[in-house]
């Protein structure tokens, strides 16, 4: 399993950028939700899923707070046979087992382009999506 993890500092973008990568999928490729379930704070909108695009299965994981459950999620996915693991990663801590689970994969790390002011968050935010679904 390949793992792209979108990594930065608390509340800078990531898990609406990982919804920006996960609907480019639907459009751009006929991707196949699996059952995507709300994880953590319904209000932080953070989900988890399989997306199936063609023969590919793509993870998405992007409650990026809580090591354990970081680690636990890379375990299952791969158990799941996934291609590819897409998650969130706060870097506010130092996240042990989430970073010994991920140094076990071959893993890209991208840091979260923190937008200058309100304005330019969707455009920074589509940005770093578009540069993550590239990667897919």
């Amino acid at each position: 399993m390949r793992i792209i993890v979108l990594q930065g500092i608390p509340n800078t973008g990531k898990t609406r950028t990982l919804n920006l990568v996960y609907d480019m999928l639907v459009p751009n490729g006929g991707g196949v939700s699996t059952n995507r379930q709300v994880i953590g704070n319904l209000i932080q909108n953070d989900f988890s899923d399989i997306e199936i695009r063609g023969i590919k299965r793509i993870a998405f994981y992007t409650m990026g707070d809580y090591s354990t459950y970081l680690a636990n999620a890379i375990y299952d996915y791969d158990r799941q046979n996934c291609d590819v693991l897409v998650f969130a990663l706060s870097t506010n801590t130092a996240k042990v087992r989430a970073n010994n689970a991920l140094n076990q994969f071959s893993a890209t790390r991208i840091n979260k382009t923190v937008a200058p002011n309100a304005t330019a968050e969707l455009a920074t935010n589509t940005a770093d999506a578009q540069t993550i679904f590239n990667l897919i």
